[in-house]
């Protein structure tokens, strides 16, 4: 426990007065030759009481020498370590307490110095951790030494200690190998009874003034008293109505344990519900999906037996119309060919007229008497897309097909065309159909991942191929340029491809490779 800096808070007489009332005159030798005052154990005997004090108050406020410098002696060590053993009582006592017992019950000094406890009392309070007890130590300190002080100036005041603050004076000191008390001199012994005798005519004024302030004390005590009874009572009615409420605890214990039991088992009948109902929902899903696939497959059992049906009437009528179809046929061929080679000769009459003001060398094609047969393939989708996302038009197909045949002999004439489903292209058909071209057509397929798939580009390759024997020249209407080695293999076969297309929409290495290339302009456009 640390020592209290009484250094820079007490006075050396304040200091001396305190010690006297903390020690004996057996701990006052001891503590005086433990500290090394007096060398001369001799002069040490000598001493008075008050002059063994006033040294033992010098060593612990440091005076000698250092005049209350911060740096503390040994001796200053082993007067506190003296002093808190002697009150290590007191320092427990204290040190259990609160704050506000401790100004209560210490909250005058005249009982602690009635009794003998001031000493050991405010030391323990000085010497304590808590600030607030530590300051009120000081003011007990102060307060009750104030008071003596101003006791003493007046001529009267307590005779106890003022019978304490004279006798140190005078008194022979304790020789602790002896055992007996020594005095320096007749005259000293002279001073001494002296001093006895003014301090017995002091006796009847402080027993007085004490019995005054013992009536104070017991007047205070009534009150408290009084005040405790009260607060007895209300202590015993507080223990009643504390049984009653640990009663009530208790069973709201037992409540809150039930009450506990029963929110376990409802969160666990909660989960368990709310997985049944995961479940349910994942059955009903799986019961839903159950009732398609059942409903399907007995749509697709109904419509595969209308398809089933239907193939067998449709394979027995198909063989009637296969014979009545060939029947027509060679009709419709013999009858198209002389329809092609009338139009071929009006053509070929009309683009004569058109020349023969036309400077000699100056047209595509110079008028032979044999002409190139011409081949056209029509990728229709292509071209249909081309000029809708650029000019918001459509191509004019029989401009088109006089355009880039010109005065040759046209062989064929194929348009590729893809059948979208919602899409009514019968008219255009017809239309195509009546001004010389071959129509050949597909659905258009959905793919599994919800693409779409369309296009005649093996189609018009495969076509192309297996005609290049009977043309000359072979006319793509396409720009796309997966054609480019169809296009080479024409020419590997010196025969002459053409390109018509629109320009923007063109491969340019089409159109490198092609042996004419017919950017389509606005005069081919609807």
């Amino acid at each position: 426990m640390p020592n209290p800096d009484l250094r820079f808070h007490i006075q050396r007489d304040q200091l001396t007065w305190f010690l006297d009332l903390l020690l004996d005159e057996r701990e006052i030798f001891q503590l005086s030759a433990s500290t090394g005052i007096v060398l001369d154990v001799d002069r040490l005997y000598a001493l008075s009481r008050r002059e063994l004090l006033v040294n033992l108050a010098d060593v612990f406020l440091d005076v000698v020498g250092t005049a209350k410098s911060e740096l503390k002696n040994p001796e200053t060590s082993l007067v506190s370590q003296f002093l808190t053993e002697k009150a290590q009582a007191a320092i427990s006592r204290v040190g259990y307490m609160e704050i506000s017992e401790i100004e209560t019950f210490f909250k005058t000094s005249d009982v602690l110095i009635e009794t003998g406890d001031f000493g050991e009392i405010v030391w323990a309070l000085l010497t304590d951790q808590r600030t607030a007890v530590v300051e009120h130590g000081y003011k007990l300190l102060n307060t009750t030494y104030a008071s003596i002080e101003v006791v003493y100036t007046n001529g009267s005041g307590n005779a106890h200690i003022m019978d304490q603050l004279g006798s140190i004076e005078a008194q022979p000191v304790y020789d602790p190998e002896s055992g007996m008390q020594h005095t320096d001199a007749p005259e000293q012994d002279l001073e001494h009874l002296e001093r006895q005798l003014a301090d017995s005519k002091a006796d009847y004024t402080s027993l007085e003034q004490k019995h005054n302030r013992l009536d104070q004390q017991r007047a205070l005590l009534l009150e408290e008293n009084k005040a405790l009874k009260t607060k007895t009572e209300e202590i015993h009615e507080n223990e009643k109505r504390l049984k009653a409420l640990e009663q009530e605890n208790h069973i709201l214990r037992e409540q809150i344990a039930q009450y506990i039991e029963d929110t376990a088992e409802l969160q666990h009948l909660t989960a368990e519900y709310e997985r049944l109902l995961a479940e349910k929902d994942q059955m009903g899903e799986q019961l839903r999906e159950y009732e398609q696939i059942k409903a399907a497959k007995e749509n697709f059992t109904t419509d595969l037996k209308l398809v089933e049906e239907a193939i067998y009437k449709g394979h027995q009528g198909l063989e009637d119309f296969q014979t009545t179809l060939d029947n027509h046929f060679d009709i419709l061929e013999n009858s198209h060919q002389a329809a092609r080679g009338a139009l071929n000769q009006i053509r070929q009459t009309l683009a004569y007229l058109d020349t023969q003001e036309a400077v000699e060398g100056q047209g595509p094609y110079n008028l032979t008497t044999e002409q190139p047969r011409v081949g056209v393939f029509v990728d229709v989708q292509n071209m249909f897309y081309a000029a809708k996302d650029r000019f918001g038009r459509r191509v004019d197909y029989i401009k088109l097909l006089d355009l880039i045949v010109g005065p040759r002999y046209l062989m064929v004439a194929y348009a590729y065309v893809v059948q979208i489903p919602e899409i009514n292209q019968s008219s255009f058909l017809s239309l195509l159909e009546h001004n010389g071209y071959t129509i050949k057509s597909k659905d258009l397929r959905l793919r599994g991942d919800g693409s779409a798939k369309g296009d005649w580009d093996v189609g018009i390759a495969v076509d192309v191929v297996s005609m290049l024997g009977s043309l000359d020249v072979v006319i793509l209407a396409s720009g796309d340029g997966d054609f480019c080695p169809l296009a080479e293999l024409i020419k590997q076969q010196n025969k002459r491809v053409e390109v018509v297309a629109f320009e923007h929409n063109t491969s340019m290495d089409l159109q490198q490779i092609a042996d004419q290339f017919f950017p389509i302009g606005d005069e081919l456009l609807i």
